[in-house]
């Protein structure tokens, strides 16, 4: 099995070489942020669902739509 993070911390000293191991380096720091970002709104949905059970509301699959008076 290869792993990603050792192709990293090669070194290699063409710009090419560094260029690639920057782009990749970006790639998974964007990925990592993603999946945070993922978890973060599925932990804040949760609390959120929580608090307004707490408050009396139950769960419905049903969408209310806003009514601003003309």
């Amino acid at each position: 099995m290869r792993f990603p993070l050792l192709k990293l911390l090669r070194r290699e000293n063409s710009s090419a070489a560094k260029r690639e191991r920057q782009d990749q380096l970006e790639r998974m720091f964007t990925e990592s942020l993603r999946a945070l970002s993922t978890m973060l709104k599925s932990a804040a949905d949760t609390l959120e669902r929580k608090r307004l059970e707490r408050s009396g509301y139950e769960p419905q699959d049903k969408f209310l739509k806003r009514q601003d008076p003309k």
